[in-house]
């Protein structure tokens, strides 16, 4: 790998699809179940908002990432362009589908990074999760599991 490795992000559409799936099937739930119309009304709302504030949490807070060879990590807020450095926190989940990575910068904001496998992101993903299983470092304590 050539670094730095610069990785823009967007939003996933397959968490988009995934969480429209199961909006589809909580409404045909909600359909199944014999009740008041009140009722019903009441829990499609609660259906849609809860989807409409997964949808919001899934918006990327990230806009890029660079990777740099001695393991350093360097993150893009969206809505800001310079780059600040970043170290992973404890337990991240690194799969060939999913990729999951908080991240705390110097100013002690923390951002989850949530990467998914895409057609137009592969090869990116490929190398986020090599770069977090070979490079990184995560040997700090988890004290908020």
């Amino acid at each position: 790998m050539q670094f730095p490795i610069l990785i823009g992000l967007h939003r996933s559409r397959l968490l988009d699809t995934i969480l429209l799936i199961a909006v589809i099937l909580a409404s045909a739930a909600i359909l199944g179940f014999r009740c008041s119309p009140s009722i019903h009304a009441s829990l499609f709302c609660a259906v849609l908002l809860l989807a409409m504030q997964a949808w919001c949490a899934l918006t990327p807070a990230i806009k890029q990432i660079r990777l740099e060879r001695n393991g350093e990590i360097f993150i893009a807020r969206v809505g800001e362009s310079d780059f600040v450095q970043a170290v992973p926190k404890p337990g991240a989940i690194i799969h060939p589908w999913l990729t999951v990575v908080r991240l705390q910068t110097a100013d002690a904001r923390t951002a989850t990074l949530i990467a998914t496998v895409d057609r137009k992101n592969s090869e990116n993903l490929r190398r986020l999760r090599m770069f977090m299983r070979w490079q990184a470092n995560f040997s700090e304590p988890n004290d908020d599991a």
